[in-house]
């Protein structure tokens, strides 16, 4: 009977400290996502090799990466869940007006990804506080990584040959599934 009674209590002690800790930590539903989609404003900008500062130009070779920027709009503060770029973010580049693909590998792990449905079998999820309208780096993410000292960084696209590129992107605001909200154009160019 002692037996029992410790090894219950020792139940409810677990339990009431997951419930505690769940309490503590701010959660992120992948519904309430849905009603903050127009309540927050997606920005991208380039910047300049190793975060480097901004910049619309780079020479072919070149780490090129992408801050991601979020605004809450709506009048009290919000949180956002920051997982991986693989379950979150799809840029979208063009140059001359067509869309260029991913690396192979990249739409290979989208693919798997997906198919699989990894994100909701991993424990990624980080919840960012989103203050009223004040711009948060909440993300990056490599568009083409240095071809003479790569990083290991996983990147997007091959590198780039020199061109004007557009580019924009589509970020989802729940941490494996939900609604995307689409970034602001950006240009930049590329040299030899």
């Amino acid at each position: 009977m002692g037996k029992v009674t410790i090894l219950l209590i020792a139940i409810i002690s677990v339990l009431s400290a997951s419930l505690e800790k769940s309490r503590a930590e701010p959660q992120v539903s992948e519904t309430a996502f849905t009603s903050k989609a127009n309540a927050i404003r997606l920005t991208i900008a380039t910047v300049g090799p190793m975060f480097g500062p901004p910049t619309n130009l780079y020479r072919v070779g070149e780490q090129m990466l992408v801050t991601i920027d979020m605004t809450n709009l709506s009048s009290q503060q919000t949180y956002v869940c920051v997982s991986s770029d693989l379950y979150q973010d799809l840029p979208r580049l063009t140059k001359d007006g067509r869309l260029l693909p991913y690396t192979k590998w990249q739409a290979d792990q989208l693919v798997k990804a997906q198919k699989d449905q990894t994100c909701q079998h991993e424990d990624l999820p980080e919840p960012m506080l989103l203050k009223v309208n004040e711009p948060t780096v909440v993300d990056s993410l490599v568009l083409v990584d240095d071809i003479r000292l790569p990083t290991g960084a996983l990147y997007w696209y091959d590198p780039l040959t020199p061109g004007v590129y557009e580019l924009s992107l589509q970020r989802r605001l729940g941490c494996c599934d939900g609604p995307m909200i689409e970034s602001n154009k950006i240009s930049f160019e590329v040299v030899p």
